[in-house]
C-alpha cells in the first residue's frame, strides 16, 4: 500500500471544504487531478471515505477515523520541512476559532502582536458563536479555538485562559437610565434585544437573568454585538453583553451600565484544543503567547 502525502491533504481539504471542486481551488491542483487522489486514496484504503449527495461529500464513519490521523501526519510532516529549513523564524499557517464577543473585540490585538513577533506566520480567524466554533473544532477544521461558553465535549480539551463579565445596559434616554436601584420587576416589563441561542453571552444571561424572568418581552434576537449595540442605542430596548464589547460606548456616554439586582454575571473564557488533534510547534507558540 502506497499512500502519499498528496492524498492525504486532497483528503482533509475536501473533508473540511466538502466539495471537490472548492478543495482543488485550495491546493491550486485540477479537479481531475484532485478527483484521481481521492480515488486512489480509497482504493488504496479499500474504503469508501465519503457520502456522496449531489455535489456535496460528506465523511462518513471511515473518513472520520481517518482525518485525525491524515491531520496528524500532514502536520508532522509540516514540522519536519521547518525543522530542517536553516531559518530561526517559524513559518507556517494557523487557523484559531473564535466565539463572537473573543473574536471581535479581544483576540484582533493579541493576534496583531503575535503577527508582529512571528512575521512568517500567517493566522486565519474564523469568528462564528461558541456551539459552532466548539463543532468546528470537533471536526478538526480549526487548530485552537478561544470561546466564552462551556464546552463538555469528551474529545475537547479545555484551559481556562481570562475571565470576563456581562453587564445590563440601555441608551442613555431610555426610562431605565436613572435608576440607581433595579428589581426583577423591572427587567420582566421592559422589552430586550439579545444575542441568539447557541452563544455564549446568551447562555449566561438565562443562566443569571432569563430564568428568574417570569414573563419576558423579547424584541430582537441577533447574531452581531454591533447590530445589538446600535439598536439599543436607537432606543428598541435594554440588553445584556460582555464589558469588553461596550466600553467605549459606556465612557462616550452613548449608553448607560444598569444596576443588576443580583450577583455579578463573571464568566471564564477558555482556550479549546481537540485531543486527538496532532498539537503541532506553531499551536504550542500560539498557546503560550495567548496565556502570557
Amino acid at each position: 500500500m502506497h499512500i502519499t502525502l498528496r492524498q492525504l491533504q486532497v483528503f482533509r481539504a475536501t473533508a473540511t471544504l466538502g466539495q471537490v471542486q472548492l478543495a482543488a481551488r485550495q491546493l491550486y491542483l485540477s479537479q481531475p487531478a484532485t478527483s484521481m487522489a481521492l480515488s486512489e486514496l480509497e482504493k488504496h484504503l479499500n474504503s469508501q471515505l465519503f457520502d456522496r449527495t449531489g455535489n456535496r461529500l460528506i465523511l462518513n464513519s471511515e473518513g472520520k477515523k481517518l482525518l485525525p490521523l491524515a491531520c496528524e501526519l500532514l502536520d508532522r510532516s509540516e514540522e519536519i520541512t521547518r525543522l530542517f529549513s536553516h531559518n530561526n523564524h517559524h513559518s507556517g499557517k494557523l487557523t484559531i476559532g473564535a466565539s463572537t464577543t473573543i473574536g471581535n473585540y479581544l483576540l484582533p490585538e493579541e493576534l496583531a502582536r503575535f503577527e508582529r513577533i512571528n512575521p512568517e506566520i500567517s493566522v486565519e480567524l474564523d469568528i462564528h458563536n461558541t456551539t459552532t466554533i466548539i463543532e468546528k473544532l470537533a471536526a478538526l477544521e480549526i487548530d485552537l479555538a478561544c470561546v466564552e461558553g462551556p464546552c463538555q465535549h469528551p474529545e475537547i480539551e479545555t484551559i481556562p485562559w481570562r475571565e470576563d463579565h456581562l453587564i445590563l445596559f440601555c441608551a442613555s434616554d431610555h426610562p431605565l437610565a436613572k435608576r440607581k436601584t433595579m428589581m426583577v420587576e423591572h427587567l420582566e416589563q421592559t422589552e430586550w434585544v439579545l444575542r441568539e441561542t447557541g452563544s455564549g453571552t446568551r447562555m449566561l444571561f438565562e443562566l443569571h437573568i432569563g430564568q428568574h424572568l417570569r414573563q419576558r418581552h423579547l424584541k430582537m434576537e441577533l447574531n452581531q454585538t454591533e447590530a445589538i449595540k446600535s439598536m439599543v442605542r436607537s432606543g428598541i430596548g435594554i440588553s445584556c453583553l460582555s464589558e469588553l464589547c461596550i466600553a467605549k460606548e459606556l465612557s462616550q456616554g452613548e449608553l448607560v451600565q444598569l444596576p443588576f439586582p443580583k450577583e455579578p454575571m463573571k464568566r471564564q473564557l477558555w482556550l479549546l484544543l481537540n485531543r486527538r488533534k496532532y498539537r503541532s510547534g506553531l499551536v504550542n507558540l500560539l498557546l503560550k503567547e495567548l496565556q502570557k
